[in-house]
């Protein structure tokens, strides 16, 4: 194997490693999203014309509600958060969303 061959295989096998890196406990994470509640914010999320077009996701873990995802202003993050306080019945609500 020539010294062009082994680059190529070592950045192959670079990439296989980079690409192996899923959760392990992917299914658990998404059943807390499939969750009524997460499902019940998450579409009044959509259905505000304001956040219509963001990529907000909504978690469940234990009695909070996460909220991850990217929006264009510091307004519809904050009124992403309302939202979910306002039908989180009570749940505590951790805001990861990021400002573009």
């Amino acid at each position: 194997m020539n010294r062009r061959d082994w680059i190529g295989a070592l950045l192959a096998a670079a990439l296989l490693v980079g690409c192996a890196d899923t959760p392990i406990n992917e299914s658990a994470r998404l059943e807390h999203q499939d969750s009524p509640q997460a499902v019940r914010i998450k579409a009044l999320l959509l259905e505000e014309p304001d956040l219509a077009g963001a990529a907000i996701d909504v978690d469940m873990s234990d009695e909070r509600v996460i909220l991850e995802g990217f929006v264009e202003t510091e307004d519809q993050r904050e009124r992403a958060e309302a939202i979910a306080r306002e039908q989180g019945s009570g749940s505590e609500v951790e805001n990861r969303i990021t400002v573009k």
